[in-house]
């Protein structure tokens, strides 16, 4: 009888209420109880004051799913992965709705939530769709296939080829990769394995390797990820079935200038030249490339950043010269805009003749990026301008989150961004009237403290993926990075 008169009296239901709270006081009305709702306020004015900068963490959680699909186990793990993410994005849009406010919070939990859920998703259908079981046992067969890729690589006398054949135990259809020793410098057989050629040559197969220690390169997962199912050697001479035509007419641009440039220059020398002109890296001398890792300089053999800014930089300014000489064009045009477009094609036309590698298309999106907010009259380099092209890359290589490059890659321009940034450092650069010799100096000690952050930034990395760094990159950089830039890559164009 108590209970009914309760639920039917409100009055009665408000008191037992009240009394309820007197017993419990870190409950109030709304299901959050005071510090909780009090560190939320907090979290909303920050995210408030925040404004647009709140968009690249949307990156961060995207990569963080991407991250977490190759740490757990199974699909099973994956899925529950994907649904703990959608709940908790519908219980931020739906619990904090209902306790009034916080719409900032509201849309950071929630889309960071289906961020994260996003990035699992979108690395786990590549791997369903592109991904490659590999062979199941080492074997030694006569295979036929056609060439679908030819790399020379008279450093370590041979050629890479990547052959698309069927395989010896099963009969699926295959991609696989085989190195064709030299004798005397020239191919076993002919030269005619040129792509789209149908070759036969009896080889020696095995599946690609896993890593030989924890947390060491897994070729596996990137064959994986390439559609490679074996690789190995030729036993003997490659018997040509078929011509083929070559490939694209960029695939043999490229051929043909970096047998040009190894031609003027010999040695490695000439496969350093080669690497900055074609992406060609196979003619570099492995002591030479241990040097460079060794001096903190191997970044400068990968196209990567330095060398499209450089091409594009080149371009840009050559295009403002030339269009300022035409009067007519100058006072109705644009040339700012005008000289953007030019850098952005010859940017584009540098990333496809160098073979368009992932971190190649990565610098040359973040530099079209920076054309566009210049041209637009926004800040060049900006967090997320950056985060911008981190997920370009992450939708179309998701698998790269967990490498070397692009890790790297973002991490030192978020390093440049974060030092330039900063209220010392912009006081120190700004504009001011002195001495052509001090200005000189400024930008030389700003210059040495950027590849001092950079390499403290990419110090962990290094350590995680190559067991080693070293600080006086640093001071390698400062002379390299400029020599490479104003005279090496000008004299070799």
């Amino acid at each position: 009888m108590a209970s009914e008169a309760t639920f039917s009296n409100p009055a009665a239901s408000e008191t037992n209420d009240r009394a309820a709270l007197q017993h419990r006081p870190w409950r109030r009305p709304g299901g959050l109880s005071s510090g909780l709702r009090g560190l939320a306020a907090r979290l909303e004015q920050f995210l408030g004051r925040a404004g647009f900068e709140r968009a690249p963490w949307l990156a961060i959680a995207f990569a963080a799913g991407i991250g977490l699909w190759f740490e757990l186990a199974n699909s099973w793990q994956w899925l529950a992965l994907v649904c703990s993410c959608f709940a908790a994005a519908i219980a931020a849009f739906g619990l904090l709705a209902r306790e009034g406010g916080f719409p900032y919070l509201r849309q950071a939990l929630g889309l960071v939530a289906l961020a994260m859920a996003a990035g699992c998703l979108m690395v786990w259908a590549k791997s369903t769709l592109v991904g490659t079981e590999a062979i199941a046992q080492p074997s030694a067969a006569t295979i036929t296939g056609r060439v679908i890729a030819r790399q020379e690589q008279p450093a370590d006398a041979r050629v890479r080829l990547v052959l698309a054949i069927r395989d010896p135990g099963t009969g699926r259809a295959i991609r696989v990769r085989i190195n064709v020793p030299l004798v005397d410098g020239r191919l076993v057989a002919i030269g005619g394995a040129i792509e789209g050629a149908i070759v036969r040559l009896r080889a020696r197969l095995m599946p690609p390797a896993p890593p030989m220690l924890p947390g060491g390169y897994n070729f596996a997962r990137a064959a994986w990820f390439d559609g490679i199912a074996a690789t190995g050697s030729a036993l003997g001479p490659v018997e040509i079935v078929a011509p083929g035509q070559g490939g694209g007419s960029i695939g043999r641009l490229q051929r043909r200038l970096a047998e040009h440039i190894h031609a003027q220059i010999a040695g490695s020398a000439g496969g350093i030249a080669a690497a900055f002109a074609s992406g060609d890296r196979g003619g570099i001398a492995d002591a030479d490339e241990q040097a460079m890792r060794d001096s903190g300089l191997t970044h400068l053999l990968s196209v990567s950043g330095l060398h499209v800014s450089a091409v594009i930089a080149g371009g840009y300014f050559l295009a403002m010269g030339l269009l300022a000489l035409w009067p007519w064009l100058a006072l109705r045009v644009r040339l700012p805009v005008v000289a953007a477009g030019v850098a952005a094609l010859t940017g584009v036309a540098y990333t496809l003749l160098t073979g368009a590698e992932v971190p190649t298309v990565r610098s040359c999106a973040g530099a079209i990026l920076v054309l566009l907010a210049l041209a637009l009259g926004r800040e060049p380099l900006s967090l997320r301008l950056l985060a911008i092209a981190a997920l370009l890359v992450m939708l179309l290589w998701p698998e790269s989150v967990v490498g070397p490059s692009f890790q790297m890659s973002f991490a030192s321009v978020l390093a440049i961004i974060s030092l330039h940034g900063c209220a010392p450092v912009r006081q120190f650069l700004a504009h001011r009237d002195e001495g052509w010799w001090l200005r000189r100096a400024r930008g030389l000690a700003i210059l040495l403290a950027t590849g001092l952050v950079i390499e403290l930034a990419l110090m962990p990395i290094a350590f995680y993926h190559f067991h080693r760094a070293g600080i006086y990159g640093a001071m390698a950089n400062v002379i390299a990075i400029p020599l490479t830039t104003f005279v090496s890559m000008p004299l070799i164009a």
